[in-house]
This record gives C-alpha cells, structure tokens and sequence, in this order.
C-alpha cells in the first residue's frame, strides 16, 4: 500500500549528491523510502567502488504502526556450470574474477521496497542518479583513493579500463567520471520499470554479458531471484530496542555482544574496551564458523542470545582477557571499501536504514561493458571446506555482512543506523549503540572515534590487531593495552572505522541526523 507524508524527513548518506538526490525527491511530495531509494540510486553512479546496480541490498523499514520489515535482496549463486567444472582442484574461493559474482539483488531490492512503500514513479526516483551519469561526476578523493590502489587489476578489465582510465591514464580527484553506458541502463530501468533488470531486455543484455565474461550467472538465475521479507530479530538493552537482518546477515554478533556487555548484576552495559575487543574477536570467530543462508544451513541464533549463551561468550572474553588464549578460526577475505548506508526518517516515525554493496572495493574488479555495471563479489565469501555451513552451492546465498539497524527507545524515539566496514559493521553498530545509549546526539556518536578488530580497511587478515583512532580515551587505551592484541594506530577520521550514517525522531518530532565525517557525506533535514 502506497502511503503519502507531508512531514519533516531526516537523511544521512556518504556522499553529498546521494543526499541531494533525496532532497529533491522529498521536495518533489517523496516519502522517506522515495528518499532512500534515490539516495541508494544515485550512489551507484557516484560511488562505484561501493555499491552497484550489480551488487547486493539488505534493508529494515519501520512503519509509523511500529511494525519493522527487513527486505533481504542478497543473490544465490548461479547455475551456468557445474561446481566440481569451476572450482576444482582449489582450496579457497577466489577473492575476484567472474566466478566470485552471484547474483545481483540490490535492484530487485529497491523494487520491494518500492512496491511496498513508495509514493512517487520510479523514472521519478531514478531521474537523479540518470543526470549524474548523463552530465558527469566529479572523482571522489575516496573513489580516486580506490583507483589508484587496484589500478594494476582494473586496467586487467576492459570495461573497467574503459571507464576509470580514459586516454591510459587512471581518475583522479576532481575529474570527471563519465559512465554513459549505466545511463542508458538506469534510463532503460525508468522506462520498463526495475524488474526488467532481471527479465526483458536490461536483463538479456546483462546475461550475455555475464557470460562473455565468464560468470556463472545466467538468464535463467536472474529471472528466478526473488527478495525475501523477513522479520527483523531484535532485543532490548536498557531502554534500547534494537533490530538488525537475520541470517544469511551477520546483525547477530552485534546483538551478541550487546548482551554480553551487560553486567549480570546491574544490567548495565559494561564499557571496558578490553572486554569489547575480546567480544568483537570471538564474534568475528563465530560469524565465519556459523553464519550461512539458513535455508541450507541454520543459524542457531536463539542460542546464542539466550541468557546462558550470553554468560557463556561474556566468561569466554573474560577468560581471554587474562590468558591471551582465543580460539582459532577460518581465514576469510576482509574487505576494504565495500558498501553505503542511507538511513531515512520522518516526523511520523517511518524510517529505513538501507545498505547496498559491491563487498570489496571494485567487487569481483570486473565491469560489465553493455550495461556499465561494476560486478560484486559476494560469492568470494563462500568456503569449499566440504560441510562447511557456508560451503558453496548452486542457488545458495553466501554469508553475508550487510546488516541495517533500526533503533527504538520507550519514550518514542525511532533512529535508522547503517555502516559501511565490511566484516565490522557488526563492531561499528555496538559502538554507535554504545555512544547513543551514553546520551550522544547523531552526529557525536558517527564521529566519536572508534577501534577495530581485525583492522578491517587495511588488508590484513590478522585477526589478532585492533586498529584504535586517535582521540580514544586514556581508560580505553589502558583496557587495550592489557590484553595480547596488537594495537594499531590509526590516523583521525580514519576509512578503516567505516563511514557511519544515523538519522533519527526524537519523542517530540524533532527530527536531526549525523554523516559520517570518514565519509563524503552529509545529512540534510526537510522542514
């Protein structure tokens, strides 16, 4: 059911154009999933390092009834050859090339939410991101940072070679990113509407295309993907409603650590950083050891968030603490710059956290020439290990790290939280969620500076480091310095800490929003 509001309407996203382009559908009788669908559109033009028609989706829409939805439009892989003919005789997956990319679900996605909740038409929606690809962008410091760092395996590609190194020579900040083949596909998506990206003519572009290039997907799998609406899992901590994606999402660890933080005792939420680091660490451990797509594998996330289960993973980080001992797990591949947050609220409490992906910086590094789309790489999250539960298999989504969060308080306050961080979004969450609940405004808590486990932006899979900021209180530090992990210090502001976005309404309507300043970002409020 279409719905209309003429309320104030809160947006964060990480780049200013993605924030314009909201801005103008707000201004143009737009709702707030109008808003976050033609922020998550424009997005795509501007910040293909990230996010892509040709990546992946997870988002959680809160109703103004308080009802909450999570539309899960992540891609299973596809079916063009047997496994045993593309992957034998390895160990691992590759982490990019054509036999990393799944199916795209970040576009059905959009069309869920849309036919659910959106007002305006959806040529209307896209008409923002369709003037940036037509006129040209101008090269993000983030996107050039991107270019440079892949430059070697993106020249490899023809359609990427095509577009980020005009005339051999590789973008820069402050030049133009022109993409005229993604115009014609967002032009082709306005006219025939967002499904025609998995059956009609966008689409039978796109599988010729897949095939030229080798991956696995084919017509047949983009006809068959469909989004999933499942029920958020959420739990209370204090006066803190919090929801997030279930599996194949990894929203889990987060509530995990959550409830391990509590002190047994006071039910308060212990902030020693030690203790955190030690939780992010275990819940890293067992989001690689247990995480899959429920449907082949489940996920016994009750047991986990059961109050014995807690005890359990507060006394293993305790005992880690004193030991340095910590159980090993599976090596699998961190991304740097992966995915973008929009999160979106309005003065009758609907909001939408939304995040979309390509996972690693360029996804699988491939570019589909026809249609102008940068591939994701997904399916590089898999494992071959035989009775793995995220072990491939034909039609199986992989485990996945997307994980939008919707906030709630008793008084009526309703926020929208998203991150970009790769396999620590679930660390960046508990650390916003722990800022919030110490009574910072959005803003404070996206820019309060932060630590990460396992270093996530900077390529490394030593699990064994934390990545600290500057600014990191004195007591934090000396709870770091206490346990066997190895600190690394960051600079401020520093990418490896993600870009967070928070949006939110407080109990008297007031509506305000904080962009991460890691990001290219900002937050614009409609009056």
């Amino acid at each position: 059911m279409h719905t209309s509001t003429q309320a104030p309407i809160a947006i964060a996203a990480p780049h200013d154009a993605a924030v314009r382009a909201a801005a103008d559908i707000v201004a143009a009788g737009g709702n707030a999933v109008d808003a976050a669908l033609a922020a998550a559109a424009a997005l795509t033009v501007v910040y293909p390092h990230m996010c892509s028609l040709g990546g992946d989706m997870i988002a959680i829409v809160r109703l103004p009834d308080g009802d909450r939805i999570c539309v899960n439009s992540t891609g299973a892989y596809g079916s063009a050859s047997p496994l045993d003919t593309l992957l034998g005789g390895r160990e691992s997956m590759p982490v990019e090339g054509p036999l990393t990319v799944s199916v795209p679900g970040a576009v059905a996605g959009w069309k869920a939410l849309h036919d659910a909740w959106g007002l305006l038409p959806v040529d209307r929606l896209l008409l923002p991101a369709i003037e940036l690809a037509a006129a040209g962008t101008r090269v993000s410091p983030g996107l050039a940072e991107a270019v440079e760092d892949d430059a070697d395996v993106l020249r490899a590609d023809a359609g990427m070679r095509s577009i980020f190194f005009p005339e051999g020579r590789a973008l820069t900040a402050g030049a133009d990113l022109v993409q005229p083949q993604l115009e014609q596909t967002l032009r082709a998506l306005a006219r025939d509407g967002l499904g025609s990206f998995y059956i009609g003519e966008t689409a039978s572009r796109l599988a010729a295309g897949l095939a030229a290039l080798g991956v696995p997907v084919t017509a047949a799998d983009l006809a068959r993907h469909e989004p999933r609406f499942e029920q958020p899992i959420a739990r209370r901590f204090g006066g803190l409603r919090v929801s997030t994606a279930p599996p194949n999402s990894q929203g889990f660890t987060m509530l995990r650590t959550l409830g391990a933080l509590r002190t047994p005792d006071t039910g308060e939420l212990s902030t020693d950083a030690g203790l955190l680091a030690e939780l992010f660490h275990s819940g890293d451990r067992i989001r690689d050891m247990t995480l899959a797509d429920p449907r082949f594998a489940p996920v016994d996330v009750d047991g986990m968030l059961q109050p014995e289960g807690l005890r359990r993973a507060r006394e293993d980080a305790e005992r880690s603490l004193r030991t340095g001992v910590r159980e090993p797990g599976v090596v699998t591949p961190r991304p740097g710059g992966d995915t973008v947050a929009v999160t979106v609220v309005d003065a009758d409490g609907t909001a939408i956290s939304l995040i979309q992906s390509v996972f690693h910086s360029f996804g699988s590094k491939l570019l589909e020439p026809s249609t102008g789309v940068v591939l994701h790489n997904r399916a590089a999250f898999f494992q071959l290990e035989p009775g793995h539960p995220n072990e491939i298999a034909i039609g199986k989504r992989p485990a996945h790290t997307l994980m939008p969060v919707i906030v709630e308080s008793p008084d009526g306050t309703v926020a929208a939280h998203g991150t970009m961080g790769g396999k620590a979004q679930a660390q960046i969450h508990t650390q916003l969620l722990l800022r919030v609940a110490e009574g910072a405004t959005p803003q404070q808590a996206v820019s309060a500076p932060r630590l990460i486990v396992g270093d996530s932006e900077h390529g490394t899979d030593d699990r064994d480091s934390v990545l600290v900021e500057p600014g990191i209180s004195a007591t934090a530090q000396a709870q770091l310095a206490e346990t066997t992990l190895e600190l690394r210090l960051g600079h401020e502001y520093d990418s490896g800490a993600g870009h967070a976005m928070i949006a939110r309404r407080d109990p008297d309507g007031r509506l305000s929003a904080g962009a991460d300043p890691r990001s290219d970002g900002g937050v614009h409020i409609s009056h």
